[in-house]
């Protein structure tokens, strides 16, 4: 499409300076034919007009080159046919999306360079029809993809006809709408569960004469504890939209992670007590980070509260959660460890999903609304930290929260 394209800026200069040579070739003719001019005068003439003429080749090819590195450094892709489906031009994003290694594909046909079905068929389409349409595809290799087609008929100088296909990648929409539709149907269901079970046992209490007051108060019992997870899954979710819409306040100020250790582990030690479950803890003093006390507590929390319940859970063994900190030079590390259950390897990528569950029945016996590990990835990163997870099935998990230390300087 380089020589296309310049082809057309070429012809009408060209064109111009063909008729300014005509005028000039024809004074210089008579001027000859009158002889009233010397020959080094002709000679003048034609040299200014070459130099003229390179003058305005160069420009044409300088302006060719801009077209082509602009169109280049588009990044949406572009292909333009002509109406054999030759290919005039591509450009580095077209040639990206769909695979095409050859370094020159000008004036080669598509379907020698490209092996997806649906663009040839839309190409093929719109050469024959020579009409403006829209579709889109998607694009298996060489990775997974979805691009949105726009078939452009143009007409040059000449009468020329050319097609231009538009390409824009629509991947991060498509996965967007496919995520949305997943968490309406998510909270749709997890909604669904606890108002089911609080609609039954109140018909049922409804018609109910409550002589047995003891099936009464565990209907009651059950109406209550449904209740209260549907409000934690609701706190849940409006938590999680202010901290992704940044309309979460964090306040940040100088935080020693002991003391966030601290008011954790006690708050989790008459459960883990309740449960049978051990729970150690060592972090020494004075390690300070620029952070939000109380969204710190709620996520070290989160994970101490997970640990110490899916710990309780476990059958035989030993029964211990760890909360350990440690300091390098710029950084200190957070660690949860246990002994529970432990993750399956192909579930670890998808734990801060929302609602992604490794066992559903196992979460919704501990409490679990799908949304805290989301929340608590997030939190971390406010802090500018990150969080990893490592796991043995039987054996146990570890949470990792890495954040930036303040110096003292």
């Amino acid at each position: 499409m380089a020589v296309a394209a310049g082809s057309v800026v070429l012809a009408l200069i060209s064109y111009l300076e063909l008729v300014k040579a005509k005028r000039i070739l024809k004074d210089v003719s008579r001027a000859i034919a009158g002889k009233d001019v010397p020959i080094i005068k002709v000679l003048d003439v034609l040299k200014d007009m070459k130099r003229d003429l390179e003058g305005k080749y160069e420009e044409a090819i300088h302006s060719r080159e801009n077209m082509r590195i602009i169109l280049q450094n588009i990044s949406d892709g572009i292909i333009i046919l002509d109406r054999s489906g030759r290919i005039l031009m591509d450009n580095s994003a077209a040639r990206e999306l769909f695979g095409i290694k050859e370094e020159k594909s000008d004036g080669k046909k598509l379907v020698e360079l490209v092996d997806n079905y649906e663009l040839l068929s839309f190409a093929d389409k719109n050469l024959k029809s020579f009409k403006s349409d829209s579709t889109e595809i998607s694009i298996i290799y060489p990775k997974k993809r979805f691009v949105k087609c726009d078939a452009i008929p143009v007409i040059l100088s000449k009468k020329e006809e050319v097609l231009i296909i538009l390409i824009k990648d629509i991947t991060k929409e498509r996965e967007l709408d496919s995520a949305r539709r997943e968490f309406i149907s998510n909270v749709s269901h997890e909604l669904k569960t606890p108002l089911t079970s609080i609609h039954g046992y109140a018909e049922t209490l409804l018609d109910d004469d409550f002589s047995d007051l003891e099936t009464a108060k565990h209907f009651l019992n059950i109406i209550e504890a449904e209740s209260a997870r549907m409000g934690r899954l609701i706190n849940d979710l409006l938590d999680l939209q202010k901290i992704e819409e940044g309309k979460a306040v964090f306040n940040f100020e100088e935080v020693e992670i002991d003391e966030v250790i601290k008011y954790v582990s006690r708050i989790v030690k008459p459960m883990a007590e309740s449960l049978g479950v051990d729970v150690k803890i060592s972090c020494d003093s004075g390690v300070v980070v620029n952070g939000d006390f109380d969204r710190l507590v709620q996520a070290i929390l989160n994970l101490t509260d997970n640990a110490i319940k899916y710990t309780s859970q476990k059958e035989k063994g030993e029964k211990h959660v760890e909360l350990l900190c440690d300091v390098s030079e710029k950084e200190c590390t957070l660690s949860i460890k246990d002994t529970g259950p432990g993750i399956p390897a192909n579930s670890i990528p998808r734990l801060f999903d929302r609602f992604y569950r490794v066992d559903k029945a196992r979460s919704r016996k501990v409490g679990g609304t799908g949304l805290g590990l989301s929340i608590v990835r997030m939190i971390i990163e406010k802090h500018k930290g990150r969080i990893e997870v490592s796991s043995e099935e039987g054996v146990g998990s570890e949470f990792k929260i890495f954040l930036p230390i303040l110096t003292k300087g």
